[in-house]
Parts: C-alpha cells; sequence; structure tokens
C-alpha cells in the first residue's frame, strides 16, 4: 500500500512540474511520450532534453512576442515629451526659446528643466511647464529670472522632460 502511495505521489508530482513548466501530455507525443514515461528516469532525463529544447524555442517565441509588445510599454515609461532649444539666452536675450513636443497619446502637464551656463559653470536653472495635447507641438520661452545674468550665459541645456 506505501508503494502505491509513492506511485501516486510521484505521478502527482511529475504532473505538478509539468504543469509549472508549462508542458502538457499533448507535448510528450512528440518525443514518444508513452513509452518514456513507462521507461523511469532513464526516459525521464531524454525526455527532459527534448523539453528544454522545447522551452528554449517557447522562450524565444514568447520573447518575440514580448519584444513586439516592449516598445509600447517602454515609450510610456518614458518621458511623456521631448524638447529642444530653438534659441538659447544670452547678451541683449534674457529668454530662451524651447520647442516641446508630446510623445503620448493623452494630455499631459510637462515639465521642461532648462540650466542656463556661462563660461564659469550654471548661471542659473529654471522649469517651464506646458500643458500638451496629445502629440502636440509647442513653441515655449524659458526665462532667466535674474535678467542682468543673461550676459553670463553661452549655453541652455535641458534636463529630463517629466
Amino acid at each position: 500500500m506505501v508503494a502505491g502511495r509513492r506511485i501516486r505521489f510521484t505521478a502527482v508530482l511529475v504532473a505538478v512540474v509539468f504543469a509549472l513548466t508549462g508542458f502538457s501530455s499533448s507535448g510528450h507525443g512528440h518525443g514518444h511520450g508513452s513509452k518514456s514515461s513507462g521507461s523511469g528516469s532513464g526516459g525521464g532525463c531524454s525526455s527532459s532534453k527534448k523539453r528544454s529544447s522545447y522551452n528554449s524555442n517557447n522562450s524565444t517565441n514568447n520573447s518575440n512576442g514580448s519584444g513586439k509588445s516592449t516598445p509600447s510599454p517602454s515609450k510610456s515609461a518614458g518621458p511623456p515629451a521631448h524638447a529642444q532649444v530653438v534659441t538659447c539666452a544670452g547678451p541683449g536675450s534674457p529668454k530662451a526659446v524651447l520647442k516641446v513636443t508630446s510623445d503620448v497619446d493623452t494630455t499631459r502637464l510637462i515639465d521642461v528643466p532648462v540650466v542656463f551656463q556661462g563660461a564659469s559653470g550654471v548661471v542659473e536653472r529654471t522649469s517651464v511647464r506646458v500643458s500638451l495635447k496629445p502629440r502636440e507641438t509647442q513653441t515655449v520661452t524659458a526665462a532667466v529670472v535674474q535678467k542682468d545674468k543673461a550676459a553670463e550665459v553661452t549655453s541652455c541645456v535641458l534636463g529630463t522632460v517629466n
């Protein structure tokens, strides 16, 4: 009676392993499953090699399928918009002109960080907030708050758009 329980336990354990690895009984038919299952652990090893090959094909197919759907989440996971400097602030011009474009399919409130840099480092930091409709592009200005420092500005650097 104990031997019968061990066999049933082993059968249940094998079924659980197959279920967890994603195999069904139809998958065993390809590798002469009826002979393997009666042959003991030796057959299990040879069929597990076939299964791992089957697994690698499945994982390749799954990763290809994931690869096709991954770009969509990564776009939404990345910044909701991108920006570029059209003109930078500098002597005689205390404002930078920026072009901001939405990269998402929803209306979003976007913050664009701007760093005004000079010969000796950062002159000033600011941020411009703009509301963008889906895939919309807007031109906005970012002002140097301390207007007298605009003459020191030699370049404008944009941070990560939030």
